[in-house]
């Protein structure tokens, strides 16, 4: 199982995901934690737009940033 805590675009836990099959995982769970996050802090506001205007598509591999093939 791979619990992972950066929820605002999958990147990091399909990477996790992704090496631990290439290691020889038969299956691999992951278990996000979610946040909240104070838009007024920092550069914040930004991110969460940025990631709003962000389509999740299972087509599209974070590894290579193209459609997987």
């Amino acid at each position: 199982m791979l619990i992972d805590d950066t929820w605002t675009t999958g990147n990091h836990a399909q990477s996790a995901s992704a090496a631990l099959k290439a290691a020889g995982a038969g299956c691999v769970a992951i278990v996000v934690l979610g946040r909240h996050l104070n838009a007024d802090y920092g550069d914040t506001a930004s991110h969460v737009e940025q990631a709003r205007l962000r389509r999740f598509s299972w087509d599209v591999c974070v590894l290579q940033r193209g459609a997987h093939g």
